[in-house]
């Protein structure tokens, strides 16, 4: 019974760090593409 607690903690924990993993690359890959955005734009209003 135990082993079942610690396995579902251990599963939770790890649930929980691979859906912030991919919310940090998310937001990663969201600032790269406004910061092309803003260079693109301001290369366009030259």
């Amino acid at each position: 019974m135990n082993f079942l607690f610690g396995f579902l903690i251990f599963a939770g924990i790890f649930a929980v760090y691979d859906a912030l993993r991919k919310i940090n690359n998310n937001l990663l890959n969201q600032t790269e593409e406004i910061k092309n955005l803003r260079e693109e734009i301001k290369s366009n209003n030259k």
